[in-house]
């Protein structure tokens, strides 16, 4: 038995998209489960290949449905701003230097300075804040990928430089980027939440005519650590992200609405931590 529906996962970083996807990838047959990961990986296909596929499951954002040349079943996954932050933030701390945006030393000097030296944080706000902690699942949802041939060959980094110049730019039209989110958010069939994500892959395997799974394996995880944050720091997390605060409550009632319409989507499944 195969899934009854294609889907494309617009996979955003740090909201258990990796494990979401394994499950997702796991249920189709290898040979329609498109073998990119990156918007580059993607890119770097054949054109005529793209559209081969069923399952779509990866960072690809804008730059997929253009390709494919057809509408796609759309699922996403957002996950409350504070945890989505740090944990961004930490897997920067671990992630392979010269891969990303900031090497794991990088990483963990700023966070140093902007915690022993009070004097130094408007510098790093200015500087880092735009690009790892300023609303960044609406910069994604809300960009629009320009230049796709023009992906560096070992690029997969964290500031999407593919994505219009406004996606990092620290004045960058938060609005506009806004209601572009929304408007995706509404066009795609399931939108759910890392905090509800039980119900969400419930509403995902519905939509593929598949018995849901009975754990969700744990894959990429880089731990938030709320618990130790500072007052100091979460209020800096808050201040950066109020477009993804309002967002991540969008997604929310989206997901709410979906499962009230439809209760039989409900699982149960193992405990999990992201």
């Amino acid at each position: 038995m195969t899934p009854s529906s294609d889907i494309h996962f617009w996979h955003i970083p740090k909201t258990a998209g990796t494990s979401t996807a394994s499950l997702i990838r796991g249920v189709y047959p290898a040979s329609e489960c498109i073998p990119a990961h990156t918007a580059r990986e993607l890119a770097a296909m054949r054109t005529d290949d793209v559209p081969n596929y069923r399952c779509y499951t990866g960072h690809f954002f804008s730059l997929l449905e253009p390709l494919v040349g057809r509408s796609l079943p759309t699922v996403t996954i957002l996950r409350d701003p504070v945890e989505q932050t740090l944990s961004l933030l930490r897997h920067c701390q671990r992630y392979v230097p010269g891969a990303g945006l900031l090497s794991p030393t990088l990483a963990k000097a700023l966070s140093f300075v902007w915690e022993k030296f009070p004097t130094r944080r408007s510098s790093i706000e200015k500087r880092f804040c735009p690009v790892l902690m300023n609303n960044f699942q609406t910069r994604v949802l809300g960009s629009d990928i320009i230049k796709p041939g023009k992906l560096e060959r070992n690029f997969y980094g964290l500031t999407y430089p593919f994505l219009e110049p406004t996606f990092c730019h620290p004045n960058a039209d938060m609005e506009r980027l806004y209601e572009r989110a929304i408007a995706r958010l509404e066009a795609m069939v399931v939108v759910g939440t890392v905090e509800r994500l039980t119900d969400t892959l419930g509403l995902i395997f519905k939509l593929l005519g598949m018995q849901c799974p009975a754990e969700v394996p744990h894959k990429n995880i880089s731990n938030s650590g709320t618990r130790c944050l500072s007052n100091d720091f979460r209020e800096l997390i808050e201040l950066q992200n109020s477009y993804d605060i309002k967002l991540h409550r969008f997604a929310t009632q989206l997901l709410k609405r979906e499962l009230a319409q439809d209760p039989e989507s409900r699982h149960e499944i193992g405990k999990f931590k992201f």
